[in-house]
């Protein structure tokens, strides 16, 4: 429901559906949108980081559905562990966050918010996927300032990865 994943149903005897083994269901506003499928979804290999990076809703995760999705889009993980796809062409699905690729920067804490103070973000939204990390420290120790707003992913296989994005 409107990106938060509210609730896990199992559905057995008279409740199953004939075929449907797996099913996302997604509510953003008044839109309702579902993904179903008969078995697990096998997994899109790893591919490189494109320029686009999709995050697909938490009801796709928990359903198993993400190699469904991504075929759906064209796209790729980023890595086999995490939920994170990639895609060279925009894409709109409502199975997906996604986030148009500016730039890699540099991991490092000083370079990083260096970085970040001379293209004026004063407003950074961390995806911390993978990365033990806590998004409200690390913000208050970049020292962010400037009117540019912008979202940081922070892994990509088991490399940390400083990757500054956009909300498409």
């Amino acid at each position: 429901m409107d990106g938060s994943t509210i609730e896990l149903v199992i559905f057995s005897r008279e409740l199953a559906r004939d075929g449907v083994r797996r099913a996302a269901l997604v509510v953003r506003g008044d839109e309702v949108h579902e993904i179903t499928s008969g078995h697990d979804a096998e997994d899109v290999a790893p591919r490189p980081l494109g320029a686009f990076l999709h995050e697909p809703d938490g009801a796709v995760i928990r359903s198993r559905l993400i190699g469904d999705v991504a075929r759906s889009l064209d796209a790729g993980t980023l890595d086999e562990r995490i939920a994170y796809l990639t895609s060279d062409e925009p894409i709109t699905s409502p199975f997906v966050q996604s986030f148009r690729v500016r730039e890699q920067l540099p991991v490092d804490e000083k370079k990083l918010a260096r970085a970040l103070r001379e293209r004026g973000i004063g407003t950074l939204e961390i995806k911390k996927r993978g990365v033990d990390v806590d998004p409200a420290g690390l913000r208050t120790r970049l020292k962010l300032k400037g009117d540019g707003s912008a979202t940081l992913l922070t892994r990509i296989g088991d490399k940390r990865t400083a990757i500054l994005a956009d909300r498409v």
